[in-house]
């Protein structure tokens, strides 16, 4: 070992380096969560008290989650009327987050390729009830499937399976080719026109129809028949290498760029400005020159129920929209995304011209969405939206934790008083006590679960007392009986 090490004289030296190493690092951390927890800066300042309200709640949600920026945009009369942009696009880099920023807008491109789909049929070029086997060249269905339409691709209801939404790669990397990634991700789990599921596959396979059909890229023909009209200058459905924020995961860990092998699904790069100007040209009476007001109407009419998780949020899904009534009778569209690093959220009343634009460079938003959507609901004098349903998951599972924490306890201080108990409770305490434990271990080693986008910040606490209820009851299992 070297002298300096070993000498006696060096400890407090070294010592005191050490404990102003480790302060630097703490108070770093410190200022880094209090820059991500204070808003960066309230764009086109409006006192309402909506704007007042977000602008207390947004802070306090993205610290409690973990959440390190967010952009928002309220629209009020078909017109944006606030933007707040918060916290952090890095964190490690101590950039702050802009109006301007450009984000992974993932799912939010569903309800753009729907434009673009409309628009290729009001013009003569896709028929939306023709069989999609009509314009593919590249990519056959498999032989003996039953017909599958434009439409069915854009209201979910092909039947086609979610599809692998892992499938990244890096921007400037290798990747599968549309109809390749298509060949292996395509799987029939319903008969097409049975109802509605959810499928990122069959977004890609409508961009595989509409290239087919047209004889042009497909994010080319975006930019111009509906991004620039719309005044989307942001917009992209390319990876444009522009200087984003940075995503971060479920565990707060940054994400690197990558793009998908299909666009029209989650490929979509864009601003919350940009956003607020396409959900604007949704709203009745807007003036824009891409879609006849029949064209956006149907877009907006719901096509099929949804079932599942997706019935606590939407009642059906249009074409490239979810739509619900709200509580005074009003019919709202809107859509939601999630990828790796990343989310986003966009919802509109045509009727009124109201709307709520959200995105953030976080995985763990959801909660934070939820709330904002709250607020917003509140200031439209309507009951929380359905999206807003997230946070009842948070109350549920607090009395989990309250509840595991209870029947851990309990369990433990029965089993230090040993008495007799019957084989059959036994075995039943020793059995739902090991899956208490167990679950949360295999949770804990998953990438990803439904679970942790709800619950960010109360998962591992909800996972803890679960595990301490399943010591007590597997306790109380072992613990020797009494003799008479």
């Amino acid at each position: 070992m070297p002298a300096a090490y070993a000498s006696p004289r060096a400890k407090p030296k070294w010592s005191l380096i050490c404990s102003v190493v480790v302060l630097a690092g703490r108070i770093g951390r410190l200022v880094v969560l209090l820059l991500a927890a204070m808003p960066s800066h309230l764009a086109a300042q409006d006192g309402s008290p909506l704007a007042l309200r977000l602008s207390q709640t947004v802070p306090e949600r993205m610290a409690r989650d973990g959440v390190p920026g967010a952009v928002i945009v309220v629209i009020e009369g078909a017109a944006p009327v606030w933007t707040g942009f918060f916290g952090m696009a890095a964190p490690a880099a101590g950039a702050p987050m802009t109006a301007e920023a450009l984000f992974r807008v993932e799912s939010i491109s569903k309800p753009v390729t729907a434009w673009g789909a409309m628009r290729l049929a009001e013009t003569g070029r896709l028929d939306l009830d023709a069989p999609i086997d009509d314009c593919l060249t590249r990519w056959r269905l498999p032989e003996g499937a039953d017909p599958i339409t434009p439409r069915a691709l854009l209201s979910h209801s092909a039947g086609i399976g979610l599809g692998d939404y892992a499938a990244r790669f890096p921007p400037q990397g290798p990747k599968p080719g549309l109809p390749e990634h298509i060949a292996q991700d395509f799987s029939l789990i319903a008969t097409p026109g049975s109802g509605f599921s959810y499928s990122d596959t069959g977004y890609n396979l409508l961009e595989l129809v509409i290239e087919d059909c047209t004889s042009e890229d497909f994010a080319a023909l975006m930019v111009h028949e509906v991004l620039s009209p719309l005044g989307m200058p942001g917009a992209s459905f390319d990876w444009t290498g522009a200087d984003m924020p940075v995503g971060h995961d479920l565990r707060g860990r940054p994400v690197s760029a990558y793009v998908y092998p299909g666009r029209a699904s989650g490929g979509l790069h864009a601003t919350a400005a940009d956003i607020a100007r396409f959900a604007i040209a949704g709203m009745a009476g807007a003036e824009q020159s891409v879609l006849s007001p029949e064209g956006v109407a149907g877009l907006h009419r719901a096509e099929v129920a949804v079932g599942g998780l997706f019935a606590f949020a939407a009642e059906g899904y249009a074409l490239g929209h979810f739509t619900e009534t709200l509580s005074d009778g009003r019919h709202a569209v809107w859509h939601g995304g999630q990828g790796y690093g990343w989310m986003s959220h966009m919802h509109l009343v045509p009727e009124t011209g109201d709307g709520i634009v959200i995105l953030s460079n976080s995985q763990r938003a959801w909660p934070l969405f939820a709330a904002i959507l709250q607020d917003w609901s509140d200031s439209l004098g309507v009951e929380p939206v359905g999206m807003s349903r997230v946070l009842l998951a948070e109350r549920a599972a607090r009395i989990g934790i309250a509840l595991g924490l209870l029947v851990g306890a309990l369990g433990i201080w029965m089993a230090s008083r040993t008495g007799r108990r019957l084989r059959f409770a036994r075995l039943t305490a020793g059995g739902v006590g090991a899956a208490l434990i167990i679950w949360p271990l295999w949770a804990t080693a998953q990438d990803y679960l439904f679970l942790f986008s709800i619950l960010p910040g109360l998962w591992p606490w909800l996972g803890a007392a679960s595990s301490l209820a399943g010591l007590g009851l597997s306790a109380l299992a072992l613990a020797p009986e009494r003799q008479r």
